[in-house]
């Protein structure tokens, strides 16, 4: 659960710090924008009127309207060619499409200004560092100046017309219709162009600027012109809404795996319940649900292999049963008709073997069962591996008749974590089943690999055909039909040893032995990790 959590916690923070820069790179940009297009449209009537001037002189004569012009903005403005500003590709676009071009130089603080004069290769330019009021008052007398050329009843219809190139509204009113106070009143009074702010406490607060029309009494509007508001409530909406829906759709990315992974699960489990054993959750991944997947696949897995276990060994407890009872039965009839003491202490002795035989059937079968019937309980502790192997040899000895066994040990302190009880019984079984089989040599050799652990358990008998070496491992399996109990075992030991590897989260096979025979080969993990075995992903087997 706490995977789960850091998971999503760790994912939903780089998600909004990822988000949180993007809104304010995004937000930055925007703003850098919308500042370069409200420059250019405050900037373009007033320049279209310089280049309106420029129209009115011939070409020798224009510098005497560059001198009138400089003194007006305090700011020197002159006529360049394009050879001497070196445009750009964007530039010269917006240039002949009547727009003003400004070239920032944020570090020295001030922007040069272009606008090309209609229809010729000719540009204005004038370097400006700020916006001051004398700017302002310099675009109203050239609004004054234009309307100049005109009749007073045609100033309307020209206001119309320029309009187009303004990004604020001109206007012409009755000098009674505006409402001023008593200081501007009196700088109108002195043909003194007035600039007011509208409301300075509102967020949209503007400008107007008022020009009195010589010989009238009208007065020329500018405005409202609205301040440059970095962060508009449209911009904010935008941003806003975009950070809820980048948020969702991080948390969709987050969330979705983890349902989609969940509904795996459900719908492995609705399998299971509806008595489908092939359930299979295929779900990847370390985390709880990973585990949680892993855990069922092992289980339902368990399930499968006790159900088969329990037809196998129906079928053959009830054909291993039947040889011993029928001698027991063959033995107690014939008993009865037996007169003399010793051939009936033999008979005896016969029978006393075959309740042997199914007392030792009986065990082996209780063993494979309590192996099968659930996990065991298992202490797993650090088992070195070579004093286990030739502790085996030692117990082994007096049994062993001709046949020498031999440990090879190329890793003497390497150990496993394991429970020693079980793994003494693996090798143990291995050992005793290739002494059956074995001419003169067994080998035992350990060796390791990365995190693993290898036991091989070499015979130089006959060995095992590659087609009956998967089957040896099932219950009652025996390969050699002919052979009697003594010698062949009841066909539990190798299946015994499956199932203690498979507790170990390990695995078993069988190849051919260097020797010529058969080589029993079982894989371990050196260190448990303490999961439950029914949670391994075994590819080990």
């Amino acid at each position: 659960m706490n995977s789960i959590f850091l998971r999503l916690y760790g994912g939903l923070l780089l998600a909004l710090c990822l988000i949180g820069a993007i809104t304010y790179g995004a937000v930055e940009l925007v703003n850098s924008y919308r500042s370069d297009l409200y420059r250019e449209k405050m900037a373009r009537g007033t320049f279209f009127l310089m280049a309106e001037g420029y129209q009115h002189y011939e070409v020798g004569d224009r510098d005497r309207w560059s001198q009138v012009l400089s003194k007006l903005f305090s700011a020197e403005i002159a006529l360049l060619s394009s050879d001497d500003l070196a445009l750009g590709y964007r530039e010269r676009l917006h240039l002949e499409d009547g727009l003003v071009v400004m070239r920032l130089n944020d570090d020295a603080g001030y922007a040069d200004v272009l606008f090309q004069l209609p229809g010729e290769d000719v540009y204005i330019n004038t370097r400006m560092t700020k916006v001051s009021e004398q700017q302002a008052r310099a675009t109203a007398v050239l609004i004054l100046h234009y309307l100049s050329h005109f009749q007073e009843s045609e100033w309307d219809q020209a206001l119309t017309t320029l309009q187009r190139q303004f990004g604020y509204p001109l206007t012409l009113l009755q000098r009674d219709d505006v409402s001023l106070d008593d200081e501007q009143e009196q700088r109108l009074g002195r043909r003194e162009v007035v600039i007011a702010l509208d409301d300075s406490t509102r967020n949209d607060s503007s400008i107007r600027i008022y020009a009195p029309v010589a010989q009238t009494d009208k007065l020329l509007v500018l405005g409202p012109l609205s301040l440059f508001d970095r962060f508009p409530i449209e911009l904010l909406l935008i941003a806003g809404i975009t950070s809820l829906l980048a948020v969702a759709l991080a948390t969709y990315l987050q969330v979705s795996p983890l349902q989609r992974r969940l509904k795996r699960l459900d719908k492995a489990v609705s399998q299971l319940g509806c008595g489908d054993l092939g359930a299979y959750a295929n779900i990847e991944g370390s985390d709880a649900i990973g585990q949680v997947a892993a855990t069922f696949n092992g289980m339902t897995a368990h399930i499968r292999r006790l159900i088969e276990s329990q037809r196998e060994m129906t079928r053959a407890v009830s054909h291993e049963l039947r040889t011993p009872v029928a001698r027991l039965r063959f033995g107690l009839e014939m008993l009865a008709d037996i007169e003399s003491a010793e051939r009936r202490r033999e008979k005896l002795n016969a029978m006393d073997q075959d309740i042997e035989q199914l007392d030792q059937l009986i065990d082996e079968i209780l063993t494979y069962a309590r192996l099968e019937q659930g996990t065991p309980n298992i202490e797993f502790k650090p088992v070195v591996i070579g004093e286990l192997c030739e502790q085996l040899r030692d117990e082994l000895e007096t049994i062993r008749d001709e046949t020498v066994i031999t440990v090879n040990n190329a890793c003497p302190t390497l150990k496993v974590e394991a429970e020693e009880r079980y793994l003494h019984r693996v090798l143990q079984n291995l050992v005793t089943n290739a002494l059956r089989y074995a001419k003169s040599h067994i080998v035992m050799r350990v060796e390791e690999s990365d995190d693993l652990v290898f036991i091989h358990v070499d015979d130089d008998g006959p060995g095992i055909p590659e087609h009956e070496r998967e089957r040896v491992f099932k219950p009652f399996a025996r390969l050699d039909k002919s052979r009697h109990r003594a010698s062949g075992g009841y066909g539990l030991g190798l299946s015994i040893v499956k199932r203690i590897v498979d507790w170990h989260g390990g695995g078993i096979c069988v190849d051919e032995s260097p020797q010529g025979g058969a080589r029993f080969t079982v894989t371990l993990p050196k260190d448990q990790q303490g999961q439950h075995v029914l949670g391994r992903v075994n590819e080990l087997h």
